[in-house]
């Protein structure tokens, strides 16, 4: 898979989320909570503060690949995460989404800010859009500054 990161860097990786987990792929801000199955991270090419990504250590699919004790360690981090990002005033809620077309399992935490429900539909069907919107329109310095600095955040509320 050939993608540009947040920062500019070109990135050319057989499967990004085993490139995360062997940090041969390196996300803004680095990894913000790792633990025994899973790594915490935020999305590496699409610049929506907040948007965090657990990925499985392992090259699964879907979540029913996972053991029950796995399964209790992803839906902690999840909670864990989501929690997190309820400290952050401008977001209103969040999507949370797995899905099984990629060949790695992740788990997406999209937060929702008024701003995009000002200018999408609050629907699935509105997260591409939205996606591609960020894509086109957010890769600021000052943005990427703000999701360097909600990372930072997120690693002293999640690690303490």
């Amino acid at each position: 898979m050939k993608g540009i990161d947040l920062l500019g860097n070109d990135f050319d990786v057989e499967c990004i989320g085993c490139a995360l987990v062997n940090k041969t792929l390196v996300p803004i801000g680095g990894i913000i909570k790792e633990t025994e199955n899973f790594i915490l991270h935020h999305d590496p090419e699409v610049p929506i503060k907040g948007f965090l990504i657990i990925a499985s250590k392992q090259h699964i699919k879907s979540i029913t690949q996972l053991s029950k004790s796995q399964a209790i360690e992803f839906f902690e981090l999840c909670y864990e995460a989501r929690m997190a990002l309820s400290y952050f005033e401008d977001i209103i809620e969040c999507a949370l989404i797995q899905e099984e077309r990629s060949s790695h399992f992740h788990f997406w935490i999209l937060p929702k800010y008024k701003w995009l429900n000002d200018l999408f539909d609050n629907s699935l069907s509105s997260i591409r859009p939205i996606m591609k919107y960020a894509e086109e329109n957010l890769k600021t310095e000052k943005y990427i500054e703000d999701i360097k600095i909600c990372v930072e955040r997120l690693k002293l509320l999640l690690n303490e």
